[in-house]
């Protein structure tokens, strides 16, 4: 009973995440920017249950990927200052990473004992990445070719430790604290000062896309050695 019930919350959670692009057209029709500004004016009109609201958001969206949460970053900094935006951003892109991979781990894989059983190659991958841990998992959340919702259900279903999953998705935090600062410092007029910003993360993005290419080519060619 407990079991099926359980299931029947996984699934509607997934229902939920399925459903948010639709919910938020019909709420906000227009571009990504429109929605942000729509969920901007929603979280003023909430007053001190502001936050709460984007913490929410922000969860839903690191969850399902359905807009940039790089743009929610720059909402909180805007609305909320530096600081609490950052908390609060923070809090949400943690929450929805949470979110997946238990909804990945739990509905999927849980439900599926043999759901990774390819054969002794795909084992043998999946040890390989349960043992890199949080290293690999922090040159994905730093890659920006790695989009992050897409990149936490994969985790989730190979065998990597949550204490791993959790640490490396940590790398995702200065990414969202730039855009943060964006926010903040757009709402004092010093945007332009700002956009040093833009080409540090970029910057740090790409080192990391080089370094997870290099790390995969490793592990790739590790792999083809053990296969018979």
């Amino acid at each position: 009973m407990r079991r099926a019930m359980a299931s029947g919350g996984m699934l509607a959670g997934l229902a939920a995440l399925a459903l948010l692009p639709f919910g938020l057209g019909l709420a906000a029709p227009g571009t990504p920017g429109d929605v942000i500004a729509w969920l901007s004016a929603l979280c003023e009109r909430q007053g001190a249950a502001g936050p709460i609201v984007l913490v929410a958001a922000q969860t839903l969206i690191a969850a399902s990927g359905v807009l940039p949460a790089s743009l929610l970053g720059i909402a909180a900094g805007t609305l909320l200052g530096l600081g609490a935006g950052f908390a609060t951003a923070a809090a949400g892109t943690m929450a929805g990473a949470l979110l997946s991979f238990w909804i990945g781990r739990g509905l999927l894989r849980g439900r599926r004992p043999g759901f990774l059983a390819g054969g002794r190659w795909v084992a043998a991958l999946d040890r390989t990445v349960a043992a890199e841990g949080w290293r690999l998992v922090c040159l994905m959340r730093l890659s920006p070719v790695m989009p992050f919702a897409p990149t936490s259900y994969a985790l989730s279903l190979s065998s990597v430790r949550l204490a791993d999953y959790l640490l490396g998705t940590l790398a995702a935090l200065p990414a969202l604290l730039a855009y943060v600062m964006l926010g903040a410092l757009g709402r004092t007029a010093l945007a332009g000062e700002a956009e040093w910003l833009r080409g540090a993360v970029l910057v740090l993005g790409v080192g990391a896309t080089v370094l997870l290419v290099r790390k995969l080519k490793r592990l790739a060619g590790r792999l083809a050695s053990e296969r018979p």
